[in-house]
């Protein structure tokens, strides 16, 4: 949901679901959007996610509710497509997304407007939704590095664990038939998981083996389960001028302790080279709990904080692994996948730092 479409590594077709967005467009708001035309964001590794432009012709009177323009000739951007690649599936399935950004919307949570959802057979080609679009960028590098977010970087710390806590305070009833039910020992339950998609790439990751030994052995007590982002991070966040302004890519959510989120987010693969802060690469942990906590989160607890950024790392290297493997196989041709897997030993590194010797 970056507003910077560019060249892509995917084969995309925007022909395809081209007319079948202009047909729900038309539907939504009751009015002909006119011609149209999709740009694909590169950077997603798991779904497609398109820019839908509008076609402004001379004279024409703007889009209802009216579309903020991207500068580009007379393009106007309506709103945005992400779509299952056809074939593909993610852990959350596109409609169990689509109902998160709902909830999270409903709580307060900064996230683009929930449009419409198409299932398996629909309109998009591939089970898909449309959502509000929104100014800024995605990209992490120049979140951290461009002199114009000067400003975004000094207010994300607060603003992430703000909206951080927003997203914890979802009720767990409200996720009865979104998400499956919290397992007794959620961490347990994803320590298992992650062995599952280990087995299934079929390749040994000795060091990740090892750091899965090493999360049976030192598990927390299981937390209040509530709803886990699961990839809150830089990259899946749209940052502007001012700082945060949506919490986007809900592929990976679940119910689960929620400081999974907050280690997660501190692991040094998305610091993108800011290494010594290390929550995102813009600020300290100790500021960002103050925060998290005086916005409604439970006080956080650094060790446990400690345990899920190793976690993190064995999951970021068996997704890399897992992403590669796609493309080995022939699930899904891409070299950004394929690059993927050299980037498998960055979390192997980092996560043996964290541990330590496993032994002592």
């Amino acid at each position: 949901m970056s507003v910077e479409p560019g060249p892509s590594v995917h084969a995309w077709d925007p022909s395809a679901p081209a007319a079948g967005v202009r047909e729900v467009l038309a539907e939504l708001r009751e009015a002909d959007p006119g011609a149209l035309e999709l740009s694909p964001i590169p950077g997603g590794a798991s779904r497609e996610t398109w820019v839908v432009h509008a076609k402004a012709a001379p004279g024409r009177v703007s889009w209802p509710r009216g579309p903020r323009h991207t500068g580009v000739g007379e393009e106007a951007a309506l709103c945005v497509l992400r779509r299952d690649p056809p074939g593909s599936e993610s852990l959350v399935p596109m409609r169990e997304e689509f109902e998160l950004v709902r909830l999270a919307a409903e709580a307060g949570v900064p996230v683009p407007e929930p449009l419409a959802f198409e299932p398996d057979g629909g309109r998009f080609g591939s089970p898909g939704m449309l959502l509000g679009f929104v100014e800024g960028t995605s990209v992490a590098p120049r979140i951290l590095r461009r002199p114009e977010y000067e400003a975004a970087r000094g207010a994300l710390p607060e603003q992430l664990a703000e909206a951080l806590a927003l997203v914890h305070s979802i009720e767990p009833r409200a996720l009865e038939g979104v998400l499956p039910p919290t397992p007794a020992d959620p961490a347990l339950a994803q320590i298992e998981e992650w062995e599952r998609q280990i087995d299934a790439i079929g390749e040994p990751m000795p060091a990740v083996e090892l750091g899965l030994r090493w999360l049976r052995a030192n598990a927390p007590q299981p937390a209040q389960p509530r709803l886990v982002h699961g990839d809150f991070r830089l990259g899946n966040l749209i940052v502007g001028g001012e700082g945060l302004a949506a919490v986007i890519d809900w592929e990976l959510a679940h119910q689960g302790d929620p400081t999974e989120d907050v280690g997660w987010l501190c692991i040094r693969s998305w610091r993108f080279g800011s290494d010594a802060l290390p929550v995102a690469g813009v600020g300290e942990l100790e500021t960002f709990a103050a925060a998290y906590e005086q916005a409604g989160g439970e006080a956080l607890d650094l060790e446990r904080v400690r345990y899920w950024e190793a976690f993190g790392n064995v999951k970021w290297a068996i997704i890399c692994a897992r992403q590669a493997n796609d493309h080995l196989t022939g699930v899904r041709r891409s070299h950004e996948l394929a690059s993927l897997g050299r980037r498998v030993c960055e979390p192997e590194w980092d996560l043996l730092e964290l541990i330590g010797d496993p032994a002592a």
